[in-house]
């Protein structure tokens, strides 16, 4: 979006932000996961700025009091979408301004302390002369919901800027440099899920520079998911890549590359264009039809707001990116199922697009981009190449012929080398009912233990957990309460097993 500079009258009360200022609604209220779950967005705030027009859009008298609704705006939609980890690219336009994620941090705490934390880059990424070079990250999250950054382990990955000469010395700030961050979940019973996370924000046009950050990146991960233990990465962020466009390797053939291929697969799961329509396959689809795209009706009526911008200064994606690794697959659900606060149950995609409650030409005051949202579930303790457990699920049925009370079953293996005493083992589901095995499983299990590669049926027989028929986790739990497997299906046909090996 054009932007105009409008020079600035600093002073240092303008350090304090007007906590109490009223904050524009533009979110929908996200329903409250249970425990077990994290929530994590994607937001290119586009300068935690105003931008032409905005002073009459926004209700303050004068700039810094504009200012004080956009960022209790942000904070207040960071807490509709019930996010528990934001990283917000374009923090900061200028230096010499007031702290602005500090103040939407304030927002948050609805003072100076609270459970919100945050962190930032502090970095120069184009040009120290331009007002808006200061791309910055930032970091935000909810410490009260077990997350933790830990700000000194996070690295700016300078090593993947170029050009540089023979000696390896940077000759250019032509790319611009991704941000590592380390980040650590726990929750209730003791599940841990600790991952790396990338923000990005690669070059706009798809011209030289973004074509050699996504080879640099790209190499990044397939060395950084080469060292064991492995770690979960997510990488997230702005990544200016249109799928429409294929001219000269862009768009599509990016994408795909920043799914990192090798022998057998990919090491990255690309969400957004994977699993949000239109697919890739159907811009391609459009993209024969229209013969290109334009701003027209047709496209408009194909394309909705969350991915594209048809204003009259040009075609504009307003959709970030989220890319998982291949080890989260059984983390992240599609879809999730959690228990709200009221108790119901709900199940939601993994991964959405946030829709604005506003029309496109109010949204564009605030930012050019819409929230893009990961739900993943925590996982058991340790690293993604722990050792398994003596237990596997391997088949279940939720959807029986008979009645479901008495005939759901849940099939387990004992896949280690000893015999497994499963009397006090329980069965759970994402909402954490359950069944303890035990006297209503004597006629298949007499002894109480399973040996080493037998495989054992057990049945609901009136136990209140319900294996539900559109989709549910199945959780695995020794005597101790340690979570030794856990299993997820979509929908459960009439009379099918499934199979989970």
């Amino acid at each position: 979006m054009p932007r105009t500079f409008i020079p600035l009258a600093l002073s240092l009360l303008l350090c304090q932000p007007s906590i109490g200022q009223e904050p524009l609604d533009i979110f929908s209220d996200a329903p409250s996961l249970s425990a077990g779950f994290v929530r994590i967005g994607t937001w290119n705030v586009r300068h935690i700025d105003l931008v032409p027009g905005a002073d009459s859009f926004f209700a303050g008298n004068g700039r810094e009091a504009d200012l004080a609704i956009l960022t209790a705006t942000l904070a207040k939609a960071i807490r509709d979408m019930q996010l528990d980890l934001a990283v917000l690219v374009e923090v900061q336009p200028r230096a010499g301004e007031p702290d602005r994620l500090r103040q939407v941090v304030e927002h948050l705490n609805s003072g100076t302390s609270g459970p919100w934390r945050f962190t930032q880059t502090n970095i120069d990424y184009d040009n120290s002369t331009d007002p808006y070079g200061n791309l910055q990250f930032g970091v935000v999250w909810n410490s009260a919901r077990g997350v933790s950054i830990d700000p000194s382990k996070t690295k700016l990955l300078d090593e993947l800027r170029q050009p540089r000469n023979a000696a390896g010395t940077l000759t250019a700030k032509e790319n611009r440099s991704p941000w590592l961050v380390p980040v650590d979940v726990q929750s209730d019973g003791g599940l841990k899920l600790s991952f790396d996370m990338i923000a990005l924000h690669l070059k706009s046009g798809g011209g030289t520079p973004q074509s050699a950050e996504v080879d640099a990146i790209t190499d990044f991960i397939l060395k950084h998911q080469a060292v064991s233990p492995r770690r979960h990465l997510i990488v997230c962020g702005d990544w200016n890549i249109r799928p429409d466009q294929d001219i000269q390797g862009r768009g599509r053939s990016r994408l795909m590359k920043m799914t990192v291929p090798v022998a057998g697969g990919s090491l990255m799961r690309i969400l957004t264009v994977g699993d949000i329509r239109p697919t890739l396959d159907e811009w391609e689809q459009l993209e024969m039809q229209i013969g290109g795209f334009q701003s027209s009706p047709e496209v408009a009526a194909l394309l909705p707001f969350s991915h594209v911008d048809l204003r009259e200064d040009g075609f504009d994606t307003l959709l970030d990116h989220i890319a998982v690794s291949r080890t989260l697959d059984e983390l992240f659900d599609h879809p999730v199922q959690v228990t709200l606060s009221d108790g119901t149950r709900d199940v939601r995609n993994g991964i959405e697009i946030v829709p604005p409650r506003i029309t496109q030409d109010k949204y564009s005051y605030l930012t050019d981009h819409l929230p893009v949202v990961l739900t993943l579930r925590v996982a058991a303790a340790g690293s993604a190449d722990a050792a398994p457990g003596p237990l596997r699920i391997v088949a279940a049925e939720p959807n029986p012929l008979g009645e479901e009370e008495l005939f759901e079953e849940v099939h387990l293996k004992n896949v280690g080398t000893q015999t497994v005493d499963l009397r006090g083992w329980t069965i759970r589901d994402a909402s954490g009912n359950r069944w303890t095995i035990g006297a209503e499983d004597a006629t298949v299990l007499p002894s109480g233990t399973l040996s080493r590669g037998r495989i054992v049926v057990i049945r609901r027989h009136g136990r209140n957990m319900t294996l539900t028929n559109s989709g549910d986790t199945i959780c695995l739990f020794d005597q101790d309460g340690n979570l030794i497997d856990i299993k997820h299906y979509a929908e459960a046909p009439s009379g099918k097993l499934l199979r989970f090996e």
